[in-house]
């Protein structure tokens, strides 16, 4: 899977060939990459043979941007997330530094970008999609502007469009049988690049000051991954208020919820 910077985009990175055919885009946060996000990519698989499927996403999510303060969390970093992709089948990646600048333009400029730097030819959005300076241009707009546009309904589950919310509200009450429905996966926490220090014999994950979302403190039955090409092992952990403790002194790169919590306590 190829990665490729925005202002690399800007520059004319996809007008030398690399991409015949053209892209079939979609874009989007892809805050845990659901049901939902996993429904758009699957459009741009395959409603556009040919064309090089390609997700644009953020680097931060633009809330963390905006409202650092109110922001609540991650469902997986980045790293993990484009890992997810590729094993969906994204061949191409455009990262977006969100920005103040970026942050000023229109959404018919967006999409013209799309068009004259990104050799566009399909793009795939959700129904409730918009972009550009205060949001200005939505799913109507962008088919006019972009007649080779497919809106993808959302993804339902017990009545309601899957979302990055639900998940995040699931997590946090600890119904992670409920989070894992919504993402079409188990639950996991994204440890790559987490600070960690030694504590009673085994490691603390800063977890909640890196911005990862945490369920209910407790102890919960999980399968630990060392590394992202290796098998998982079945464990023990507990989780804090402000991170993850790993009875293990062995470096982790995620962990997978098996189930409910062993045990809830108050820590």
């Amino acid at each position: 899977m190829r990665l490729l910077e925005w202002p690399r985009v800007m520059a004319g990175a996809l007008l030398d060939g690399s991409v015949r055919g053209g892209t079939a885009v979609t874009v989007g946060v892809f805050d845990g990459v659901h049901r939902g996000h996993q429904a758009l990519i699957g459009k741009i698989l395959r409603q556009a043979p040919g064309c090089v499927p390609t997700v644009i996403t953020f680097r931060q999510n633009p809330k963390k941007v905006l409202r650092p303060g109110e922001y609540r969390g991650d469902i997986v970093g980045l790293d993990r997330k484009m890992i997810i992709f590729e094993a969906l089948g994204v061949e191409l990646v455009i990262l977006i530094d969100f920005s103040g600048d970026f942050s000023k333009i229109r959404g018919r400029d967006f999409i013209g970008f799309l068009k004259s730097r990104g050799s566009l030819q399909f793009l795939a959005v959700g129904s409730n999609f918009r972009c550009g300076c205060g949001l200005d241009t939505g799913v109507t707009e962008i088919k006019k502007l972009n007649p080779q546009t497919e809106v993808v309904p959302p993804v339902m589950e017990g009545g309601l469009p899957v979302s990055s919310s639900r998940i995040r509200e699931a997590v946090f009450s600890g119904d992670l049988d409920k989070a894992a429905l919504l993402l079409g996966r188990k639950v996991e926490i994204d440890l790559a690049g987490i600070a960690f220090r030694p504590k009673g014999g085994g490691l603390f994950y800063e977890a909640r000051s890196h911005y990862r979302i945490l369920p209910p403190p407790g102890w919960y039955s999980v399968n630990f991954y060392g590394s992202p090409q290796s098998g998982g092992t079945e464990t023990e952990v507990l989780i804090e208020d402000d991170g993850v403790f790993i009875p293990s002194l062995h470096q982790a790169d995620r962990i997978e919820f098996i189930k409910e919590p062993v045990s809830k306590c108050k820590v």
